[in-house]
């Protein structure tokens, strides 16, 4: 794609007087600070590509009193259910002009907040946080954080008092168990996660308020429950002990789609063949899921 000009050539007025409107409105559509019409907004972001125009960004933050930059913290990288929030975050605050700074916390409160003292020291517009457990040390610095002025938003689990963006997972775990009622099973169990963030929380007290309304008796021995560490290898362990434990069951939810690729290995080595033997639902549909047939 050719430019009319240089990146270090053009600057905000020529994009005004190509795109016939004003300086202040350039930088209102570059900034996101203040709604412009659709037409003129489009008109502007045209320009700017047709003349290869940058902003400076050093100069930006330096006039507007604010860094162009937020921070990100998911607690696996590995898992790809946290990388995709990465990914649809990026392209957001791309088209505003900023830039991501991304961390991995692997469930570890101490990264947390140390990530949480990154993001103050570097002065970052503000943090998007995914937390690993909601009794961490770092929910009331977060708190402390916005008193002083921080934005700060949640995903994946809600906490009280804190902007949250996040899916329903209680009704999402509800779903599932009704999707296995309606395939008839009664024997049913549960791998769950610890840590237990409140997000995973709701995906079980949702598959278990449905059960519950189904006249189980959600206890232990209505419903067995193992653990696993959000890994593949934790599902894995957790479906052993499970199967060991409960060898009649016919169905189990998976709180997570990693785990349940290692659920999946564990029910395949015991000899049980899936869905003909035992049925295995997972939760957040990552690409991987698909390939588990």
């Amino acid at each position: 794609m050719s430019h009319e000009g240089r990146q270090g050539n053009v600057t905000i007025r020529d994009v005004a007087r190509a795109a016939n409107v004003s300086i202040s409105t350039v930088s209102h559509v570059l900034s996101g600070k203040r709604p412009t019409s659709g037409q003129t907004r489009h008109r502007v972001e045209a320009v700017i590509e047709r003349l290869g125009y940058r902003p400076n960004r050093v100069a930006q933050s330096l006039v507007w009193r604010r860094p162009f930059a937020l921070g990100l913290i998911i607690p696996d990288i590995t898992n790809p259910y946290f990388p995709a929030f990465a990914h649809g975050a990026e392209d957001r605050v791309r088209d505003r002009g900023y830039t991501l700074v991304l961390g991995n916390s692997e469930y570890d409160p101490s990264r947390e907040l140390s990530y949480l003292e990154l993001v103050r020291s570097q002065q970052l517009a503000g943090a998007i946080y995914c937390l690993g457990d909601e009794m961490s040390p770092i929910v009331p610095e977060l708190h402390k954080a916005v008193e002083e002025g921080l934005s700060v938003v949640l995903i994946h689990s809600p906490l009280a008092n804190l902007p949250t963006v996040c899916a329903d997972n209680r009704q999402g775990g509800r779903l599932a168990a009704e999707h296995l009622l309606d395939l008839g099973h009664r024997a049913i169990g549960v791998v769950s996660a610890l840590p237990l963030d409140e997000g995973m929380a709701d995906r079980e007290a949702g598959f278990l308020d449905a059960l519950r309304d189904a006249g189980f008796a959600v206890d232990r021995a209505g419903v067995p429950v193992t653990y696993g560490n959000h890994q593949i290898e934790g599902g894995r362990l957790a479906m052993q002990e499970l199967l060991e434990h409960s060898p009649s069951l016919t169905a189990v939810f998976v709180l997570n789609d990693l785990m349940a690729l290692g659920a999946l290995e564990a029910a395949r080595s015991s000899g049980r063949r899936i869905p003909e033997d035992v049925s295995i639902v997972g939760f957040d549909d990552i690409p991987f899921a698909a390939l588990a047939n």
